[in-house]
């Protein structure tokens, strides 16, 4: 079938290969370039996490076919699909509002976030958590490490004690290579768009998006 303006689906599949192709080398490239370490032997933490939000959102996006208006809700979509068990609606929400809003909007995150204030967050344990980002590689993308009795912040610049009784452990290198599978594995978004016609309409649909014909 026909998806203008591929010239067939087989058209299609080919500049898909193509663009993830380009895209992914992009990517590697980016997150690499963040977490080298400079002579300090620190990283570029933040930069680096936000590329792999920003690649995952548009993943979401073509799965969604809609690159304008796309969110934490069509992020869930794709990951229930195309990621693992890693990736549950609370985790993504932690990666979502507490990282990618704030990096975008502040640079930072906050020290500790506050679950009870915030009611996008669906799970019903209202956790204060804080947070460490890795640039080496681990087991779980994002693990959260519950405190049986609140812990306070000691290597920070802060104007008064400040409480937290889970630690968000995030590892970029993880959450790049599980978004990477999820594009090429077996199970993955390319084979997707190889089997199922509506996926090929709703990425198509963005390619004009990005390529005005």
């Amino acid at each position: 079938m026909t998806i203008a303006p591929f010239a067939s689906d087989k058209d299609l599949i080919s500049f898909a290969r193509k663009f993830f192709r380009d895209h992914v080398g992009s990517f590697r490239k980016d997150v690499k370039i963040c977490l080298t370490a400079d002579t300090n032997r620190t990283h570029a933490y933040f930069p680096a996490l936000i590329t792999c939000m920003g690649f995952a959102d548009l993943l979401s996006g073509l799965y969604a076919g809609n690159l304008e208006r796309h969110g934490l809700n069509e992020l869930k979509k794709y990951a229930a699909r195309f990621l693992n068990a890693n990736y549950d609606d609370l985790r993504l929400e932690i990666l979502y509002l507490a990282f990618r809003h704030k990096l975008a909007h502040l640079s930072f995150p906050y020290a500790v976030f506050n679950m009870a204030i915030d009611r996008r967050y669906t799970d019903h344990k209202q956790r204060r958590i804080t947070w460490t980002v890795y640039a080496s590689k681990r087991a779980i993308p994002i693990e959260l490490d519950d405190r049986p009795t609140p812990q306070f912040l000691k290597k920070s610049v802060r104007p008064w004690p400040v409480s937290y009784d889970c630690r968000a452990l995030i590892s970029v290198p993880r959450f790049q290579i599980d978004i990477i599978k999820s594009i090429y594995g077996p199970r993955g978004y390319l084979h997707y768009l190889q089997s199922d016609l509506a996926g090929r309409e709703r990425f198509a649909k963005c390619m004009k998006v990005l390529f005005p014909p």
